[in-house]
């Protein structure tokens, strides 16, 4: 099926090439979005101060409300609107179980262009499990030693609030131990139990390890931007949803397992189907639930 979109895409030059996004950020990710967009597709990124703080934070005194898609998308226009800009470009973060193993932190990152001109959102994503990612409880006074090796201080910086929840002051971005220990014995003198809570604070800025996996996202949306709709030439093909169902090598079951998935284009309605498995794989009969129940 051909596009509405379809003499609008120019299948010489790709349509990034010398035109200009704009990230919207407070918190220096510039350097991770940027170069692999300007080396793949030759898209031009530069970035304004906005408070995307308003959408939520790390710290939930400004709970999250939408999803991070919603999100991302809602920081883009953030960006679009202050500059006047038709292309915008943003990243939301979500740190918590592996979806795959849920006793190690793991941190999705997720990186989203909006192009206003060409009515289109692309976006990719990137799951890392080396993220620091740590919280205590202490007394003032206590030994911390250990948790601050634990969580790599102070090239990780960290914040503490009171163990009590809604309750400030919250102290963010602490790099050394004497303001550590002021913001330890200030917030636990205003919780209920007299303890402070330590954690890592995950703003991109303040969290190398976060840092990678947003690079990493980044990297994955430009390499989906470098791909083209084989029907209208419009940047973004790839994967957009997956078919599951593969049988048990014993009694034939379909499981709930990935048997393909299915790329689509951002403009128009032109899928296609790829395999991921071969048509005689079959799963173990152990993830059975038929033979082994």
């Amino acid at each position: 099926m051909r596009s509405k979109h379809a003499n609008r895409w120019d299948q010489r030059d790709h349509p990034y090439s010398g035109r200009v996004a704009v990230l919207s950020t407070k918190h220096d990710k510039l350097p991770l979005v940027a170069p692999p967009l300007e080396r793949m597709v030759g898209l031009s990124v530069t970035t304004i101060a906005v408070d995307t703080d308003v959408l939520g934070t790390f710290t939930e005194d400004i709970p999250r409300l939408g999803s991070p898609l919603d999100t991302a998308i809602a920081k883009a226009r953030l960006g679009m609107n202050a500059s006047g800009g038709v292309i915008g470009v943003a990243s939301e973060g979500s740190i918590g179980p592996d979806p795959s193993f849920p006793f190690v932190t793991a941190d999705r990152e997720l990186v989203v262009l909006v192009d206003d001109e060409a009515d289109i959102i692309v976006w990719e994503s990137c799951i890392g499990q080396d993220i620091v990612a740590s919280t205590t409880t202490v007394h003032p006074g206590d030994n911390l030693q250990r948790f601050l090796t634990q969580v790599d201080f102070p090239t990780h910086r960290l914040i503490v609030r009171p163990n009590e929840t809604g309750v400030l002051p919250i102290r963010k971005g602490i790099d050394n131990i004497k303001h550590l220990t002021a913001a330890i014995v200030e917030c636990a003198s205003v919780s209920p139990d007299g303890c402070a809570c330590i954690a890592t604070d995950l703003r991109a800025h303040m969290c190398p390890s976060r840092q990678r996996i947003i690079a990493a996202a980044a990297e994955r949306l430009a390499k989906r931007l470098a791909q083209r709709c084989p029907s209208c030439g419009a940047p973004g093909w790839g994967c957009v949803d997956v078919l599951l169902g593969v049988p048990c090598a014993w009694c034939g079951t379909e499981i709930a397992r990935p048997r393909a998935e299915i790329d689509g284009c951002p403009a128009c309605e032109h899928r296609t189907i790829r395999p991921i498995v071969t048509p005689n794989f079959r799963v173990d009969p152990g993830q059975c639930p038929r033979c082994n129940p």
